[in-house]
């Protein structure tokens, strides 16, 4: 029999973990499990999306390389990262002392998070937001400064100045989840001005950089100087979709990777070797991957628009990565929406909520997303519409 510690309420968490519940997206892509709901809530692609090239490179790296490798990762992935980043944005990185390979951008994220940031710091993001970043400034014991971005995604500079004032570092996630915003150069140039006038560190998530469906994409380290301020945070996960793979990219000027290498080396040690020697492979795909990648997401992005404003949904249709937030006409909160979307039409959503820093956020989105097949999507339209009861 196991017997409970005689604690009160509360106290056995510390102040890191105080009011962080579980992940709402995984809980949603539980609920759809246990309901045999189509899944449109996490973004798991399906298992023949992922180029057979890289399974094959894994498979056979268990058979040899199934060992450590250098806490900063395998040579030759950051050989490779360096090689590859320095043709697509520009910028030369030192695979020695500029590359780090994480386990998953999360871990990525939250490393440079613990590293950079503590009490009296601050962190701006802008909402609705990728709900991992309002848990890892906590972590960090840094304060969240929240910028809502919601009514047509752009960005209130003033506010944004406001809160450079007193910051220490900025988060910039481009293509932007759940949103699908791609930050436009002129963003991104004021936004430059400001870090170097406020003296700020920039973390960019570019997991979904070749998910884009606009002409105006650009990395921020591609803009000015930013790169001497900047930690890119970025991986296989969505680009060859190997989501369990856990392997991060994270690529920063040295005086920030000695940094956060501190964190990783002690959390992670490294990101699994055979996973790390198939990132060699994938990297060396052709060009033509990542076009053909792009317009099958555009191609599963614009069925699922269309489906979901036949169901009667009023849906944003993004610029990039492979998440649409949509509004819903009816009165019930964004969780019991989401719930009875799984129960009702079996097809699992995430309440738009928990996007927000305020775990009791009013909110009339929710999220699904088009990284399943086809067919997947065309399906789940099809229980939408025939099952609505808005």
């Amino acid at each position: 029999m196991t017997r409970t510690p005689d604690f009160d309420d509360g106290a056995i968490g510390s102040s890191r973990t105080s009011g962080v519940a579980e992940s709402v997206i995984r809980e949603m892509t539980r609920e759809a499990i246990d309901r045999g709901a189509i899944n449109l809530s996490q973004g798991i692609p399906d298992e023949d999306e992922t180029p057979p090239e890289i399974k094959t490179a894994a498979q056979e790296a268990i058979e040899t390389d199934s060992q450590y490798t250098i806490t900063w990762g395998l040579p030759e992935l950051r050989d490779a990262v360096a090689e590859r980043y320095a043709e697509w944005k520009g910028v030369e990185y030192d695979p020695e002392t500029e590359v780090t390979i994480t386990s998953g951008t999360s871990e990525a994220i939250m490393s440079t998070m613990l590293s950079l940031a503590g009490p009296g710091d601050e962190v701006i993001y802008f909402e609705p937001v990728y709900e991992s970043y309002i848990p890892a400034s906590q972590f960090a014991g840094a304060t969240a400064v929240p910028i809502d971005i919601t009514d047509g995604l752009g960005i209130d500079f003033e506010a944004l100045e406001a809160a450079a004032e007193n910051a220490r570092i900025i988060v910039l996630n481009t293509p932007m989840n759940p949103t699908g915003k791609v930050f436009t150069r002129e963003e991104l140039e004021r936004i430059e001005e400001l870090v170097f006038e406020h003296d700020l560190i920039v973390l960019t998530d570019e997991i979904y950089e070749h998910i884009v469906y606009t002409d105006d994409y650009i990395s921020p380290v591609e803009v000015g100087d930013l790169a001497d301020r900047t930690i890119v945070c970025t991986g296989m996960s969505k680009t060859f979709s190997v989501t369990g793979w856990r392997v991060g990219f994270c690529l920063a000027p040295e005086y920030l990777s000695k940094e956060l290498r501190k964190i990783h080396d002690y959390t992670s040690i490294c990101a699994p070797t055979p996973f790390q020697k198939a990132g060699v492979e994938a990297l060396e795909l052709p060009d033509s991957y990542y076009q053909e990648l792009s317009d099958s997401y555009e191609e599963r992005r614009d069925i699922l628009y269309d489906g979901l404003q036949e169901a009667g949904l009023d849906p944003v249709k993004p610029d990039g990565a492979y998440y649409i937030l949509t509004r819903y006409p009816t009165d019930e909160d964004d969780i019991e929406f989401c719930y009875r979307l799984i129960r009702e039409a079996g097809v699992a959503a995430v309440p738009g909520s928990s996007f927000y820093t305020d775990p009791d956020a009013d909110s009339d989105w929710v999220r699904f997303t088009f990284s399943r097949n086809e067919e997947t999507i065309r399906e789940a339209v099809d229980r939408l519409v025939e099952n609505r009861w808005w």
